[in-house]
C-alpha cells in the first residue's frame, strides 16, 4: 500500500489554510493554545464538510504553534477511504444477526453480543481476513457462552487510509455466512438422573445449581431423579424422561471408568449409542456422551454440577445453541483442557461460585 504524505509548515499553512481540508491528520495534534488536548487526533479526517470548524483550528496552530512545527497530512486519492469508514465497512462484512456495533472509537468497531448465546467464529476465514495487508479482527474465543452487551470482537485497520480494492478483498472471504456471531440458546427440556443418595444439605445445593445452569440457557428442567444402582431403575428413569421429550439427560454419578458400573447395561437395553467414553480434559476426564435418538445424554461426575468449570459446562453451551457434538469434537478440547482458576473465563457466566471456593 503507498501513501501521499503531506509536511505542511506553520507558513505554508498560513498562505493556504484551506489546504487541509481533505486529507486526513497523521498525528495527535496538540491544541498549543489551551496547553493540553488536541485540535485533531490521528486518523481524523479534516472534511470540507467543516470547513468553519475545521479552519478556526488551523488559524490557532498558525498562531500559537512553535516556528518550526510541520502538520502532518495523509492525502486521499480517488478509491481510498478513511480507516474510521473502512473499519466500519470491515465489522458490518464479518459480523452476523447476533452482532451489534459500537464505534468507531478510536478507528475500532466493536463487535457486542446482543443476546445471550454461544459465540462462534469461523477460525479459518478469520486467519484469512487477518491475512489481507492492513486488516485487523480479534475476538474472544470461539465456542464461548456470553451474555448480551458482550464485546466478543474488535475491527479495524492499521493505516490511516485505505484503498477500497483491498477492503473490496474482504467480500469474498466473508461470503456464504458470518464470520463472527452469537447464536441464541434454544429451550431445550433436560432431565437430570442422580446415582447417589446426597444428605439434605448437599442435596439442595446440588438441586439449585442445577436448575440454575439450566435456567441460564433458558431450558426447562424436567426434574431430577434418584436411581438406585441397578440396570432396572436406570431404565426407568430414562424412559421417564423420553417419554417427557427431553432433549438432554444429564446422568450425574456412577463409575464411567467400571465397565460392571449399571449404567452400561441400561444403555445396551435402550439401544442407547455411546459417542465417546472420556475426554481429554481436566476436569472432565470422565465425561461420556451417548445419543438416544435426537436425545442426547451427558455423562458426569457428581462434582460436575456444583462446579461451574467443567467440560460439561463448555458442552451444555454448545448443544443448546443447536450443535450436534461428535467423538470428534470431544477429542479437540484436549488444547485448552486444563481447566485451571486462571481458564474460568472460558465458561458460562452463570454467577455461581465452585463448590471449593
Amino acid at each position: 500500500m503507498s501513501v501521499n504524505p503531506l509536511a505542511l509548515r506553520i507558513e505554508q499553512l498560513q498562505t493556504n489554510p484551506s489546504g487541509v481540508l481533505g486529507k486526513v491528520s497523521a498525528t495527535n495534534v496538540p491544541d498549543f493554545a489551551k496547553g493540553s488536548g488536541y485540535l485533531f487526533r490521528k486518523g481524523d479526517l479534516l472534511n470540507p464538510a467543516d470547513r468553519a470548524e475545521i479552519l478556526s483550528k488551523v488559524s490557532s496552530l498558525v498562531e500559537h504553534a512553535p516556528p518550526a512545527y510541520t502538520l502532518h497530512l495523509i492525502e486521499m486519492t480517488e478509491g481510498e477511504v478513511s480507516e474510521d469508514e473502512a473499519g466500519v465497512r470491515l465489522a458490518h462484512m464479518v459480523g452476523g444477526p447476533g452482532i451489534d456495533y459500537k464505534g468507531p472509537i478510536e478507528s475500532r468497531v466493536n463487535l457486542v453480543s446482543n443476546r445471550r448465546g454461544l459465540l462462534r467464529i469461523d477460525l479459518d476465514r478469520l486467519n484469512r481476513l487477518n491475512e489481507l495487508p492492513g486488516v485487523a479482527v480479534f475476538t474472544l474465543y470461539d465456542a464461548m457462552a456470553v451474555n448480551a452487551g458482550t464485546e466478543v470482537a474488535g475491527a479495524k485497520v492499521i493505516p490511516l487510509v485505505y484503498p477500497l480494492d483491498l477492503l473490496e478483498q474482504v467480500a469474498p472471504i466473508a461470503a456464504g455466512g458470518p464470520v463472527i456471531d452469537v447464536l441464541p440458546f434454544k429451550p431445550f427440556k433436560v432431565g437430570v438422573i442422580v446415582r447417589e443418595q446426597l444428605a439434605p444439605g448437599p442435596q439442595a445445593r446440588f438441586m439449585e445449581a442445577v436448575r440454575h445452569k439450566l435456567a441460564w440457557f433458558g431450558a426447562e428442567a424436567l426434574g431430577v431423579a434418584v436411581a438406585e444402582n441397578d440396570p432396572r431403575s436406570l431404565v426407568e428413569r430414562f424412559l421417564a424422561f423420553k417419554e417427557q421429550k427431553a432433549d438432554l439427560i444429564l446422568h450425574v454419578g456412577g463409575h464411567a471408568s467400571d465397565p460392571l458400573d449399571p449404567v452400561f447395561p441400561a444403555l445396551a437395553q435402550l439401544d442407547i449409542q455411546m459417542e465417546r467414553l472420556g475426554a481429554p480434559a481436566h476436569p472432565g476426564t470422565l465425561f461420556w456422551l451417548a445419543y438416544w435418538q435426537n436425545t442426547a445424554i451427558f455423562g458426569l461426575a457428581s462434582c460436575g454440577m456444583f462446579s461451574r468449570t467443567t467440560l460439561g459446562d463448555l458442552f451444555l453451551a454448545r448443544l443448546m445453541a443447536g450443535e450436534r457434538l461428535t467423538s470428534a469434537t470431544i477429542a479437540r478440547m484436549g488444547y485448552g483442557g486444563l481447566f485451571t482458576r486462571e481458564m474460568a473465563f472460558r465458561f458460562p457466566p452463570y454467577g455461581l461460585k465452585n463448590q471449593d471456593d
